[in-house]
């Protein structure tokens, strides 16, 4: 049996008798503008669920720029779509998890969506509902360097608060993690450790390789045998998915991983 954190241990013990009993995961991944690497990591959890035969079902919210639409949708069983910005726009989330009992939802939030996602998870009572279902939701934060990065976090934080788990991801494009001074520096990353956050590392992948992927809308994996990469680019791509995949493994509960 897969050991559980004791925040997902504490939640089983709520979810009333009649309820199910297997904490599945419901992971949003957040961001707080575009060109962090969301998108990025939304792609390559949704790579190593596909990879594993994790029962998955993926939601793209970010109709400007929907990366995990055009890389993953042609990967049974596809990705779907959810209009956030409109009133309902939500409902098929939930609706599904009671529908078809994926042992994770993935959801690649738009840029920027701590603003309104209060007003989202009030409309449809999603913390209620997804424990209701055996749901821990947890919110998978992706920085950059900059200001907004730590507001949106801190945003997250005073809504949700312990009802949540949550993994922040330094995306090192950005320089190495001692560089996130802003986030380093500050309370709300005491908040995030004190309810049990995990802090992860996004490796940079090559500029040329990436723009290649993205190009020809290739998922991670694909980009491994596909002919106009080099052997020399293929081996990078690997080693980029191997650590990546080592270090997602450290919030394999929080993420469904397991």
């Amino acid at each position: 049996m897969a050991v559980q954190s004791k925040s997902s241990a504490d939640s089983v013990q709520e979810i009333p008798n009649d309820q199910p009993k297997t904490i599945r995961r419901l992971v949003l991944v957040t961001g707080d503008k575009g060109g962090t690497g969301k998108s990025v990591v939304a792609r390559i959890l949704l790579d190593i669920y596909r990879h594993r035969n994790i029962k998955c079902i993926a939601y793209e919210c970010d109709k400007s720029n929907p990366q995990l639409y055009r890389h993953y949708n042609k990967v049974y069983p596809g990705v779907e779509t959810l209009k956030l910005n409109q009133r309902g726009g939500a409902d098929a989330l939930q609706d599904d998890l009671k529908r078809y009992s994926p042992q994770v939802s993935l959801v690649d939030l738009p840029a920027g969506a701590a603003e309104y996602f209060e007003s989202v998870a009030k409309d449809i009572f999603l913390f209620q509902n997804a424990q209701r279902l055996g749901y821990r939701i947890t919110m998978v934060s992706v920085l950059g360097r900059v200001k907004d990065s730590v507001l949106q976090l801190k945003r997250l934080v005073d809504f949700c608060g312990d009802r949540v788990d949550y993994v922040v991801v330094k995306n090192l494009y950005w320089g190495d993690e001692h560089k996130f001074t802003r986030y380093n520096n500050s309370k709300v990353k005491q908040s995030v450790e004190a309810l049990g956050a995990v802090e992860l590392l996004l490796p940079e992948l090559y500029d040329d390789i990436f723009d290649l992927i993205d190009s020809k809308d290739l998922t991670f994996r694909e980009a491994l045998e596909h002919e106009d990469f080099s052997l020399s680019n293929q081996s990078r791509i690997y080693g980029w998915i191997d650590t990546v995949e080592t270090e997602l493994n450290r919030a394999a509960v929080q993420l469904g991983l397991e």
